[in-house]
């Protein structure tokens, strides 16, 4: 599998979610689905529904159904498809080759090449636009109230503040929806890096980003943030590095 350019950079506290997967987790993630979110949504009204390993077409309209979620819940609904469609039954007790199981195994392929090709060439593209790793919940709880007292600081970054404070232990923001009723939209993770694809110049998101920007856009004065900046925080990001933030 291809690997995303990387640069070697300090440790960080900073959530990544784009950390690839653990080796076992693309072959045996779980061989009864007892393990995966697909099956043990405690909402199934948010689960999206249609995805299917039984043939091409089933494999193609899954990708399909989950095209506007984020990269690692794409990641985990193919992932799981594969796995299923690998460890079922019909597929352990056929001869290798089989035509009995060959519309399941083309369903394979197409979530083989998603998860060798389609995922890891997406991780590069969003590394290329500026990885954007998430601020701990502390300091976002931190700057809480002038988020939600703010004129300047959208709704919707209001409501991220608050749904990402909240957020339970263990629980990804690409498994939490905007909307509730609408599955198949996007969920916080993608919303957040469309929304900063919006706020932050490009270039300006990169690797020593901070250079990119003038001191009047983070700072009023020291230690106290411009709106713009409390803007960015609200989505749990920043240009500074998070010891250094206030």
């Amino acid at each position: 599998m291809p690997k995303a350019q990387s640069t070697t950079r300090k440790h960080t506290t900073r959530h990544d979610p784009l950390a690839k997967p653990n080796k076992s987790s693309t072959s045996s993630s779980s061989r009864t689905g007892r393990n995966s979110h697909l099956y043990t949504d405690d909402n199934p009204k948010t689960t999206i529904h249609g995805t299917g390993f039984k043939d091409q077409a089933a494999a193609e309209r899954t990708l399909k159904l989950i095209e506007q979620r984020s990269l690692i819940y794409q990641f985990q609904t193919v992932n799981t498809m594969f796995n299923r469609a690998k460890h079922h039954p019909s597929m352990k007790k056929a001869a290798e080759g089989s035509a009995s199981t060959a519309d399941m195994r083309a369903a394979m392929d197409v979530f083989r090449n998603w998860l060798d090709v389609t995922y890891p060439e997406a991780q590069a593209s969003l590394r290329a636009g500026g990885f954007k790793p998430l601020l701990s919940k502390k300091v976002v709880e931190r700057h809480l109230s002038r988020i939600q007292d703010s004129n300047v600081v959208s709704a919707k970054a209001k409501q991220f503040a608050n749904v990402y404070c909240q957020l339970p232990k263990g629980k990804k923001l690409g498994n939490v929806l905007v909307d509730d009723s609408k599955p198949m939209e996007p969920d916080w993770e993608r919303a957040r890096y469309m929304e900063l694809g919006q706020l932050v110049p490009s270039g300006a998101g990169n690797e020593d980003g901070q250079d990119a920007w003038k001191v009047s856009e983070l700072w009023v004065e020291d230690g106290v943030l411009s709106d713009q900046h409390l803007h960015l925080i609200a989505w749990a990001w920043s240009p500074v590095p998070e010891k250094k933030l206030p």
